[in-house]
């Protein structure tokens, strides 16, 4: 009846104005486009002088090889064939770049970080996922988050919360115990890491607790969730890149959009983000709740009120108004904590385990000082554990070569020129620095750098704790590498460095110096393989799916 009562105009109903019109609109876009990308690989020519490897696929380039949880043998060698700086292509021809150089590493990090920003299609997937959180925001927002949240990660906050993690490892122990009580056997380590990290970034984090350590919440899908987001991101089907575009849809069309494409993975990504987002807001809840009734109630709260988000809440609502932080935000910096804190640092302690189970007399070695270092029951107090110099050459080098994560994203946004610690050679000649084009992606390389062996030596790819018990190479110092932590760029640099990492470091400490002590660690019969991913995670060679799991065959010393 509508149609039927729509004037006619020279032969046409309006119905067919508005679908020609509509064609008219999506062709001027897609041209629109279209221009922009040809202008701007126009603007990239010389960036193809760069050596790189050849392109594989006329639509995904590259990508498709370096983005997949089996890619770190062509991530290897990509860094062993071509060097520090290496062009790949991405969609549909774009030159982008993979950097491990320190000097440009500091050009971008440090000293022209106002040009370099994390792409949008990054903070648009961590807005999604997360929320608008440190991981998602840019510019003045993102100084505005950070500049609250330091505060909360000084060392006396932290040193008030070490005896918290050495209760939270002491109830991994005893777990870990009851499993091995008859004797060794083989123990899924890397779960119960991970319920360890799940506890202690929600306890020393948030002042809040999932009893993740208690044998009857293995079904937890709190902490299913956070375990699976990183793998199931590799395998979503739809270009990340597209985020950008679809983020100007409202929420709920997203995932009605989302549900439309026959992709369980997909399908299982929205349900991981809804349920990280709940258990998030419930705590977030609970705690404002607390901190309205007074600071009695506040403070008899798990973390006694000396958690991150505990601090953070009550100077948010102590600050000016301009300054404060929305309760969206501070939701998505506890969802941001809850993955990044749980994730990372598991993978992280799971590495060192592994490493010392494949190594032995480096396990021995540290068992002997932490035994030596602790008096009696009591457990190494704050300053104690940081001055081991063992147990930090350890940690130090497992981090130096196996950085969690793999990858930091940075897009320019003005015409710039990346200089180069070492020139680069061309079929033209040597490159001292490289042009770069506004729009140009780049992507640090963090392993890259921390092995690089014109740094640290020819040893740099090898395991050796050793290395940091001695002064450290010229080389290493003269690269100044513009990291936070102990010249490497595992936690990177500058504004976007990592703000938790000493949170990360204590607690791998604390957890080393019980678990080593009372146990040993064999490798398993299962051959473990490390895959790619937002962080690299442990799976058994030969299984079906790339679920993550650590085997290793555990004996109860002590």
């Amino acid at each position: 009846m509508i149609v039927g009562s729509l004037p006619q105009l020279d032969g046409y109903s309006w119905l067919h104005v508005l679908w020609f019109s509509s064609l008219g609109i999506l062709f001027v876009a897609i041209s629109t486009v279209s221009l922009s990308m040809v202008h701007h690989r126009i603007r990239q020519i010389h960036l193809r002088k760069i050596p790189g490897p050849p392109n594989a696929s006329l639509v995904t380039g590259n990508l498709k090889q370096i983005f997949n949880a089996s890619a770190t043998p062509f991530q290897d060698y990509l860094k062993k064939t071509y060097g520090p700086v290496i062009r790949i292509s991405a969609f549909f021809g774009e030159s982008q770049l993979i950097i491990s150089d320190p000097a440009a590493c500091t050009s971008i990090l440090l000293r022209d970080q106002d040009i370099w920003e994390a792409p949008k299609w990054f903070t648009e997937v961590n807005r999604h996922v997360l929320g608008p959180g440190l991981t998602a925001t840019t510019g003045q927002r993102h100084r505005k988050q950070r500049k609250q949240l330091i505060p909360a990660f000084s060392n006396n906050c932290l040193r008030s919360i070490s005896p918290l993690f050495s209760r939270i490892t002491q109830q991994l122990r005893d777990v870990l115990g009851l499993k091995v009580v008859e004797g060794p056997q083989e123990v899924d380590v890397l779960d119960l890491l991970s319920r360890l990290s799940l506890e202690c970034i929600a306890q020393g984090g948030l002042g809040y607790t999932f009893n993740s350590l208690d044998l009857d919440s293995q079904d937890n899908e709190f902490r299913r969730a956070l375990k699976e987001l990183f793998p199931l991101l590799i395998r979503v089907p739809v270009p990340r890149q597209l985020f950008p575009v679809v983020s100007m849809w409202p929420p709920w069309l997203l995932r009605l959009g989302a549900k439309c494409i026959p992709s369980a993975a997909l399908h299982e990504l929205v349900t991981t983000t809804a349920v990280i987002y709940a258990y998030s807001r419930r705590v977030f809840d609970e705690k404002k709740r607390l901190l309205e009734r007074g600071d009695r109630d506040f403070t008899n709260q798990v973390g006694e009120g000396r958690d991150v988000i505990s601090i953070l809440m009550k100077m948010n609502s102590d600050a000016a108004e301009q300054d404060r932080l929305s309760d969206e935000e501070i939701i998505a910096q506890m969802a941001t904590f809850f993955l990044a804190g749980t994730e990372s640092t598991s993978t992280a302690l799971a590495r060192i385990l592994f490493l010392l189970a494949k190594n032995p007399e480096a396990q021995e070695r540290l068992r002997h000082e932490l035994s030596s270092a602790h008096a009696g029951e009591g457990e190494l107090e704050y300053d104690v554990l940081l001055e081991l110099p063992y147990l930090e050459a350890v940690c130090r080098e497992t981090l130096r070569l196996h950085p969690p994560v793999t990858f930091s994203f940075r897009i320019c946004r003005a015409d710039t020129s990346i200089p180069l610690s070492r020139p680069v050679q061309t079929a033209q000649g040597a490159m001292h620095f490289i042009p770069v084009p506004s729009g140009t992606t780049v992507l640090l390389n963090l392993p890259g750098c921390n092995r690089d062996i014109s740094i640290w030596g020819s040893d740099a790819l090898e395991w050796k704790p050793d290395r940091w018990l001695v002064p450290l190479p010229e080389s290493v110092t003269e690269a100044r590498i513009p990291g936070v932590y102990s010249h490497q760029l595992t936690f990177l640099g500058g504004r976007r460095g990592c703000i938790g990492f000493r949170f990360s470091e204590l607690e791998i400490k604390v957890a080393l110096s019980q678990l080593v002590r009372c146990f040993r660690f064999s490798p398993s019969k299962s051959e473990v393989i490390w895959r790619f991913g937002g962080t690299t995670w442990p799976s058994v060679q030969g299984t079906t799916t790339f679920g993550p799991t650590m085997p290793l065959l555990v004996e109860r010393i002590y």
